[in-house]
């Protein structure tokens, strides 16, 4: 893959650097960028990562102590032998937007690399607790938070729901691509977010979202580290601030957006189609009546988004407000089915 140094420019960012207060939040700044390397090879080989530009590495101290009573996570191993001697090792991240998605990359240095990945194979070794917990809430209030929980050395992630699955909220699990990489001195972490899984939250005109990351080594012995905030505390979470994206961009990204979700009712309103105008295992008069001409007003909209080119700024402004008809289309034809029924049995009863 080519090396790009588009991101020097990129991140410029205006960073504290000074001691926080206790009760200061972390404030990291994103900018959309152009070609955002994807995959740990691409961005530890940067220049941006060699040189350390841009790096965020205001963590703090979080013992493991502070997460010893969380019964909601009793399926979290967080285990560890503490030294209360020893010292963390450094953490950094870096962070960047574009019409597709939210890249995240981290950095975890780990002097003794080589040691931790001859253990691994014994299931005790604390290197396979080595573990991140990523938080974050898109937006700054009244929004639903995800959890995602990766053990770098094993490469394996989990995603936690803190949310049940509806038009609002959706797990990330099959939208998300999280990949980890042992590097000469310690473990580098990819995570990519496609807007798709957050098309309802997206930040066409930028706007600050919640976050934590926090990074526990019990291989280290030192309990863990944190960003901002602890497991949970959503209140204490650091804040991601996102640039406005300009009139292009902007365009860029819903048009990206549309697409996606053009592409996806379509493949949705084929199959319901088949399913509910077969004889045996659907309901013929439920697809004239209703769904056919449903899927026939989001064909006369969406079409419009085959050639994003040619699309006018009001005409995506319209698409966005009806996008979630489009990505949520079963849970719109399970309301229309409900409806129909409902009426459906009340002429009966009349």
């Amino acid at each position: 893959m080519i090396m790009k140094s588009w991101i020097f420019p990129l991140f410029s960012l205006a960073l504290a650097v000074s001691a926080l207060g206790q009760n200061e939040k972390n404030t990291y700044t994103l900018k959309f960028g152009a070609d955002i390397h994807y995959g740990v090879a691409a961005w530890s080989q940067s220049e941006l990562v060699r040189s350390g530009e841009g790096a965020e590495r205001r963590f703090k101290p979080y013992g493991n102590a502070a997460a010893g009573g969380l019964t909601n996570d009793a399926l979290v191993d967080r285990g560890a032998e503490v030294d209360e001697k020893a010292d963390p090792r450094a953490t950094s991240f870096y962070q960047a937007f574009d019409e597709k998605g939210w890249y995240i990359y981290i950095e975890a240095k780990e002097p003794k690399v080589k040691e931790l990945l001859s253990k691994l194979g014994d299931p005790r070794s604390a290197g396979n607790k080595e573990s991140y917990e990523l938080f974050f809430m898109p937006g700054s209030e009244d929004t639903p938070y995800y959890q995602i929980y990766i053990t770098p050395y094993q490469n394996k992630v989990t995603f936690y729901d803190w949310g049940m699955p509806s038009p609002d909220y959706r797990s990330l699990k099959d939208d998300v691509r999280v990949e980890s990489l042992p590097l000469k001195d310690g473990v580098g972490t990819f995570v990519f977010i496609p807007w798709q899984a957050l098309y309802d939250r997206v930040p066409f005109t930028g706007g600050d979202w919640r976050f934590t990351l926090i990074r526990w080594m019990p291989f280290a012995k030192v309990g863990g580290v944190t960003w901002g905030g602890g497991v949970h505390e959503t209140g204490g979470f650091g804040n991601l601030r996102f640039e406005s994206p300009t009139n292009e961009q902007r365009s860029a990204m819903e048009g990206h957006l549309l697409q996606y979700g053009w592409n996806k009712f379509q493949a949705s309103a084929s199959r319901l189609s088949e399913y509910w105008s077969d004889p045996h295992i659907g309901d013929p008069e439920f697809f004239e009546r209703v769904l056919q001409p449903e899927i026939e007003r989001l064909n006369i909209l969406g079409r419009e988004w085959d050639d994003v080119e040619k699309l006018t700024a009001s005409k995506a402004d319209e698409g966005i407000r009806n996008l979630k008809d489009f990505m949520e289309f079963e849970y719109r034809v399970d309301v229309l089915r409900s409806d129909y029924l409902r009426k459906k049995m009340f002429s009966k009863s009349s």
